[in-house]
C-alpha cells in the first residue's frame, strides 16, 4: 500500500484543502484518497472550459453529487471558453506544453487563481492534484510536495498519487461509483495535444464545431488560415477536416506530445 503524508493547513482560508479535478480517472481516485484520509473542509474544483465532449457535463454532474455526498464542497468555475479565447487571441493554442499552449492559463489557471485569491487571500490552503509519475515521461520527476507552487499562487501543492501505479489508482476507483475510463478526461475535447487515434474518432458534430471556429478565426498576417492543429505536426493537413482525414488514413507511429503538466488538466 502506498502512503503519503498530509500537510496541515494554516489558519485563515475558507477551505483547508482544494482538490483540482477534471473528473477523469486520476482526479476521481484523488478524491477517494482524500476521503479515506478523513480530511475536512475540502473543496473540489472543476474548471469549465466550454470545450468538453458532449457527454462530459453529465459525468461532471454525477461526480459533483458524489463529492457532496462525501461531505466535500463541489465548485465549478466558468471561463470565457475556447472559441471566444481563439477569437480574442487571434490564434489557436498549440500543443507541446510550452508558452503557446495558452489555453491552460486562460481557461483553467486564470479562473482558478482568481477564485483561490478570493477564498484564500492569505495563501494558506493546500492545493491538491492527481498527477502520477507513471503517466508520461514528462511527469517522471514530478514532486509530491511543492512548498510554494508558482502556478497555484504560492500555495503549498500536494500530489499524493505521484507514486501510484495504474493498478493502485484503479484500486481507489473501485471504491467509487465510477468505472475506469479507457481514455484521458474529456473536459477539453479535443485537446490541443490530441493523439492521432483521438482525432480519428472525432464525431461529426465536434468536427463541425471546430470548422465553424476555424472559419471565425480567419487568417494570419501571412494569409494562412488559423487552424486548431498545426499542419507541421500533421503532415501538412490544414484545417480540421483534412486533419481528421489524415488521422483516419495514417498508420505511422507518432511521438508523445507533452500535456498539461502543471496540475490543471486531466491526463
Amino acid at each position: 500500500m502506498i502512503t503519503s503524508e498530509v500537510g496541515r493547513p494554516k489558519a485563515g482560508s475558507q477551505f483547508d484543502y482544494v482538490v483540482f479535478a477534471s473528473y477523469g480517472n486520476d482526479s476521481i481516485a484523488l478524491i477517494q484518497w482524500v476521503y479515506e484520509r478523513r480530511l475536512k473542509n475540502v473543496a473540489v474544483v472543476y474548471s469549465d472550459t466550454g470545450w468538453a465532449a458532449d457527454w462530459w457535463p453529465a459525468r461532471v454532474k454525477k461526480a459533483e453529487a458524489w463529492v457532496k455526498s462525501l461531505g466535500f464542497e463541489p465548485v465549478r468555475l466558468e471561463s470565457e471558453g475556447m472559441e471566444a479565447l481563439v477569437i480574442r487571441k487571434k490564434a489557436w493554442p498549440r500543443g507541446g506544453g510550452g508558452k503557446y499552449q495558452f489555453c491552460t492559463a486562460a481557461l483553467k489557471e486564470g479562473p482558478a487563481l482568481c477564485w483561490l485569491d478570493q477564498i484564500d487571500p492569505g495563501g494558506d490552503t493546500v492545493a491538491m492534484i492527481g498527477i502520477r509519475r507513471e503517466e508520461s515521461a514528462n511527469r517522471t520527476n514530478f514532486p509530491e510536495w511543492v512548498e510554494e507552487s508558482e502556478k497555484h499562487g504560492g500555495r503549498s501543492l500536494h500530489a499524493p498519487l505521484v507514486r501510484h501505479t495504474e493498478t493502485d489508482r484503479n484500486c481507489l476507483l473501485a471504491k467509487t461509483p465510477f468505472e475506469p475510463l479507457p481514455h484521458r478526461s474529456k473536459e477539453c475535447y479535443p485537446c490541443v495535444n490530441a493523439r492521432k487515434i483521438e482525432l480519428a474518432m472525432l464525431p461529426d458534430e465536434k468536427i463541425e464545431t471546430i470548422m465553424a471556429a476555424e472559419k471565425l478565426a480567419g487568417v494570419n498576417s501571412k494569409g494562412n488560415p488559423r487552424v486548431m492543429f498545426s499542419p507541421k505536426r500533421h503532415k501538412g493537413a490544414t484545417g480540421i477536416t483534412a486533419v481528421v482525414k489524415w488521422a483516419r488514413g495514417n498508420t505511422e507511429p507518432e511521438p508523445d506530445l507533452a500535456g498539461c503538466d502543471g496540475g490543471w488538466c486531466g491526463a
